[in-house]
């Protein structure tokens, strides 16, 4: 038997609930009436033919169950003698025993007919089992369920998948169900895929996530994507039902992503989640990004990807929306009541609803208690209309003045590592930066364990992944705006970060700074000439090969030339030679390629290199600049070399039409099916020459023994329709504000305190 989590509820939601539930069990409609009706009775649900029954809520989950019980027997006993009802029906969220209900029975006497109009936790958990349309019908009971969430917990998923799903959940009890949900819902089932685009702070993750929940009770395995689609190829399955979930998928880091192929990568791995009815994809991205992307990059446009976007605006937020999502906030914070009356007082929470910068990120802010240790209650309304008035400061406060300079620092680092970082990574970045001269000024406490548990939960957020893998990553993705922008023109900061941190994430964070207009060439180049300058200084100590490669070749972007004469270019060069290839190598085989040709490199040291790129399962950009190197060899006395390459070639092709089998281009003329291997023979003899293959007939030969082009070609052309496994439920649900009489105003009755 489930045993519901009420708790997720408002009080409001808890009592739209039990009437819907009793309305159930009854056979008869309870319906709720204007606040205030006959003399002020707390119960807010009412049925009348000739005689009237009250249903009445109650829904204190802060309150003792022993005060509660007093305050029923004391006070609303005296109520219901003076409405006389023919029956009267007690709803609590509260477990209670039998002596509980005996008690409440003799209080409530003779109204009270029997023990089952005494309902409290358990009673109302068993009363919903047997009514599945009630539980599907209230959204945060369905999801919150207690065997969802032992499903969903024992479910085998990768770890960082795992974590997201419980943050999800947690969120879960803040959510409001709009009218997007449902739209964003048609068109993920209508596509299999959804891109969720909208202002920053409008509510695409949130949304998503309610989305991912959804799916994950039905069975669908969650995969969440970190930094590149590859993650969600290698755990692709065609056979079993998945969601992937790729949260800002541009990012600011658009340009980043869309350079080279790994647009055309995300489009095609669309294309195969839209083939596939097990599957599902969530996508998020910034309205403006996601622009800037299609404009940057034509596969993003040609491909259609409009069609599945879904745009939440804050215009499609209803009042009644807003207002819920306000209330909802409210009730489930820990904020004290001398700062909710602030909220009530002349109807304040009206000109928060209206306002023009209303977001569901800003509500969250307000509403934190921890944000307003150093707000006194009387500055309460001050506070939020600043906030409201100029959002910029949901960061400021909180950084300049509750946080030292080691605090300050801690938050820079993951911030200008991209947002993601492990401890390990962070812990060396601030013992360097507490390192540089002028440090011994800085405030604050400078351990670093004890900053980063004073930092959890406010700044930021720690996740282990598997057994003994912490990261530490922002707690709002809006905090990295924030901290990026106010130090863009403050150099010798962001050349104390970015030469403390000494990762790859950093040098992509800093590429994406410039291309983005954060910062200024110049203070790009002098941020990266100090850091090539202080890893060289010390023999690249610590430093990885495609560090350093990545070093050098952002110095050549900003101006200085690879030149023979660069004793520093010449010495990293020698560094990455001597160094094992690593998982990613792309930019140290471009080093690498320029040595070559200069003649600065021996061929031997290159031949190494090779042979530990072959076996690194590398990606197109990478194949394309092994071949630009395999071919500075002649094949005469390296033909190994060469058979090594197109070997390499012919797995990669493998793989690739196992993933996604170019179909249009092979059966879109309807030809037979020998005529369809011919031309998949033709297709990847263009691949193989694309790639630089030294044999590319071998190479598609080779490519073709091991597909079985048949299977394609008949699963292409097979009238059969595919339904859709999940059955995603689509009862209509009443809105609060059609519940209640026209006379009502549905804002003002949800806040209502009677």
């Amino acid at each position: 038997m489930s045993d519901y989590d009420f708790s997720r509820l408002n009080d409001k939601e808890f009592e739209v609930f039990c009437a819907d539930l009793l309305s159930a069990r009854e056979g008869v409609r309870f319906e709720r009436f204007k606040p205030g009706r006959d003399a002020g009775v707390d119960g807010r649900f009412f049925r009348s033919e000739g005689d009237e029954w009250i249903l009445q809520c109650k829904h204190w989950i802060s309150t003792p169950l022993e005060k509660l019980v007093k305050s029923i027997a004391d006070s609303e006993s005296l109520k219901v003698q003076k409405l006389s009802p023919s029956r009267y029906i007690l709803a609590l969220s509260h477990s209670l025993s039998l002596n509980d209900k005996k008690i409440l029975m003799q209080k409530l006497y003779p109204f009270v007919l029997s023990p089952a109009d005494i309902l409290g936790r358990q009673d109302l958990s068993d009363i919903l089992a047997k009514h599945p349309d009630i539980e599907r019908r209230h959204y945060k009971l369905w999801i919150a369920s207690s065997n969802v969430l032992e499903y969903m917990l024992n479910k085998p998923m990768h770890d960082r998948s795992q974590f997201e799903l419980g943050e999800i959940v947690e969120t879960c009890k803040l959510y409001v169900a709009t009218v997007n949900h449902n739209q964003a819902m048609d068109k993920l089932e209508s596509t299999n895929v959804v891109i969720i685009t909208g202002p920053a702070g409008i509510g695409k993750t949130t949304l998503a996530g309610q989305l991912i929940l959804q799916y994950v009770v039905n069975g669908f395995e969650l995969s969440v994507i970190s930094d590149d689609i590859k993650e969600a190829e290698s755990v692709f399955d065609p056979d079993s039902k998945q969601i992937f979930y790729f949260d800002d998928f541009l990012g600011r880091n658009y340009l980043e992503a869309l350079s080279g192929h790994e647009g055309a990568k995300i489009v095609g791995f669309i294309r195969r989640i839209v083939k596939n009815p097990q599957k599902r994809f969530i996508l998020t991205s910034r309205t403006t990004i996601l622009n800037q992307g299609k404009i940057l990059n034509d596969v993003f446009h040609n491909s259609n990807v409009d069609r599945n976007e879904f745009e939440i605006t804050l215009e499609s937020l209803a009042k009644i929306d807003k207002a819920k999502i306000l209330y909802n906030h409210i009730w489930h914070s820990e904020v004290g009541a001398e700062y909710v009356e602030q909220l009530y007082s002349h109807k304040r929470y009206r000109d928060i609803i209206d306002h023009r910068n209303f977001n569901p990120r800003l509500i969250r802010f307000i509403t934190d208690a921890q944000r307003l240790e150093d707000v006194p209650s009387e500055s309460y309304w001050f506070h939020i209309t600043g906030l409201l008035d100029d959002p910029s400061q949901v960061w400021d406060h909180p950084f300049q003045a509750q946080l030292d300079d080691c605090g300050r620092a801690l938050v820079l680092l993951v911030a200008m590592n991209g947002r993601l970082i492990t401890e390990p990574e962070l812990s060396e970045a601030f013992a360097r930066y507490l390192e540089n001269p002028g440090a011994a000024s800085l405030t604050g406490k400078k351990d670093f364990l004890l900053n980063l548990r004073h930092l959890s939960g406010s700044m930021l957020t720690r996740l282990v992944v598997g057994e003994n893998q912490p990261f530490v990553r922002l707690f709002n993705p809006s905090l990295g705006d924030f901290v990026l922008n106010r130090y863009a023109s403050n150099t010798p900061v962001l050349r104390q970060c970015f030469g403390s941190l000494k990762t790859h994430s950093s040098l992509k964070t800093l590429k994406d700074m410039l291309d983005n207009k954060i910062i200024i060439a110049d203070v790009a180049i002098e941020v990266i000439s100090h850091i090539f300058s202080s890893v060289l200084e010390i023999n690249f100590l610590g430093a990885d090969a495609e560090f350093v490669a990545q070093l050098c070749i952002a110095r050549s972007e900003l101006g200085k030339k690879f030149n023979l004469s660069d004793q520093g270019l010449l010495k990293a060069i020698n560094f990455i030679g001597g160094e094992q290839c690593g998982r990613s190598f792309l930019a140290s085989a471009r080093v690498l390629l320029w040595a070559l040709r200069s003649g600065c490199v021996d061929k031997m040291t290159v031949e190494a290199f090779l042979a530990g790129a072959f076996v690194n399962d590398p990606n197109y950009d990478e194949l394309l600049i092994l071949a630009q190197t395999v071919k500075c060899f002649t094949v005469v006395g390296h033909q190994s070399l060469y058979d090594a390459y197109d070997q390499v070639i012919t797995d990669y092709l493998i793989t690739s039409v196992q993933d996604e089998f170019p179909d249009a281009e092979v059966f879109s003329d309807g030809g037979s099916q020998s005529a369809a291997r011919r031309k998949f023979i033709e297709l990847m003899d263009e691949k193989a020459v694309e790639l630089g293959a030294n044999d590319s007939s071998g190479v598609a030969d080779s490519v073709v023994d091991l597909v079985d082009v048949d299977r394609f070609y008949d699963k292409y052309f097979s009238d059969t329709e595919h339904e859709p496994d999940y059955e995603y439920y689509r009862n209509q649900r009443m809105s609060w504000s059609e519940r209640s009489s026209s006379a009502i105003d549905p804002i003002d009755d949800l806040f209502s305190r009677d």
